[in-house]
């Protein structure tokens, strides 16, 4: 298999910067809404929850656990407890010439809806509904990272014309650009269960003529009807219970041919410290889970009934390589 060298490492030195930048907007709203300032008292969690003046109990129960997760909070007798923290923001250098601006101001969005969403899950400044709001979540993947990333799987898949792809939480843009890699003789196939994203994705392949079929559906009920030289999975499982793992990999596995590939892409959590202050952001979305660990990722796919072989490219992305 072809080596992906610098284009994963470009990804895992973005995510890591999300993850710093996160951690700090996590202090700035923690002191912003007092959460601070109530913690120094030492309080039960059920006074913390009713002392601080913020109506979405959920939210903000969601938040101290988030604090507790990253180091900030510590629970010691039943009562929340602020403990030292240090955090040093340290970008090596040679990650400078990495980072991209284009998902910066997708975070900062995202942060500004939190100070909505501690008022209401529902408030329409909350844009984060993959129905509701699919144009912002269209604006997502047409950023430069989100191009990056799609590339660097297009690589790591050895996508090429004439090769039939299945894309499970395909999106709205990776299938005009997955149905560009494959071109005219091959086959893309992408799935996901937003009806308002699939409709963006429509529109974007009308017209190009691209051996392009979208189709809606819960990726946990997908049935193999056909087999494809490349399955894509990239941000998807952080949508999906862990318990439903190995049944989505297990189908996903079941549709790729002897010899096919198979590529995973997630922020996944045993690699990447801290990953839980993304998370509470990314909670603004109702159907996001949690991220998926890499070591359990592995464990399921090793656990099925398939000759494979598995390879970790960098802290973001698995490969996974179905024997003939």
């Amino acid at each position: 298999m072809e080596k992906v060298p610098g284009s994963v490492g470009v990804v895992d030195a973005n995510i890591e910067h999300m993850i710093r930048m996160s951690i700090l907007h996590l202090i700035q709203l923690g002191t912003k809404h007092g959460v601070f300032k109530a913690l120094s008292r030492e309080p039960t969690r059920r006074e913390a929850l009713y002392s601080i003046g913020l109506p979405n109990k959920k939210l903000l129960l969601a938040f101290l656990s988030t604090l507790e997760g990253i180091g900030i909070v510590e629970e010691k007798n039943g009562r929340l407890a602020l403990d030292s923290f240090s955090y040093k923001l340290d970008i090596p250098k040679e990650h400078y010439e990495a980072l991209l601006p284009g998902w910066v101001a997708i975070l900062e969005e995202i942060y500004r809806m939190v100070d909505y969403a501690f008022i209401t899950p529902t408030h329409p400044h909350v844009l984060m509904d993959f129905d509701k709001d699919a144009d912002f979540w269209d604006i997502r993947m047409n950023t430069d990272f989100a191009g990056l990333y799609r590339k660097a799987i297009i690589k790591a898949a050895e996508i090429k014309k004439g090769a039939s792809v299945l894309d499970l939480g395909c999106g709205s843009v990776s299938p005009y650009e997955f149905g560009k890699a494959v071109g005219y003789t091959g086959f893309y196939m992408g799935v996901d269960y937003s009806p308002s994203i699939l409709d963006i994705a429509k529109a974007r392949v009308e017209g190009e003529n691209l051996p392009v079929e979208l189709r809606e559906l819960d990726v946990r009920l997908l049935r193999p009807i056909n087999e494809y030289d490349a399955v894509v999975i990239s941000y998807l499982l952080e949508y999906v219970k862990p318990e439903d793992y190995g049944r989505v990999l297990f189908r996903a596995l079941e549709t790729l041919k002897p010899g096919g590939v198979m590529v995973l892409l997630e922020p996944f959590r045993d690699r990447f410290r801290h990953v839980e202050a993304l998370e509470f952001f990314e909670r603004l979305n109702s159907d996001f889970k949690r991220f998926p660990a890499m070591g359990e990722v592995r464990e399921h796919l090793e656990s099925e009934d398939f000759e494979i072989s598995i390879e970790e490219l960098g802290r973001s992305m698995l490969r996974v390589y179905k024997l003939p």
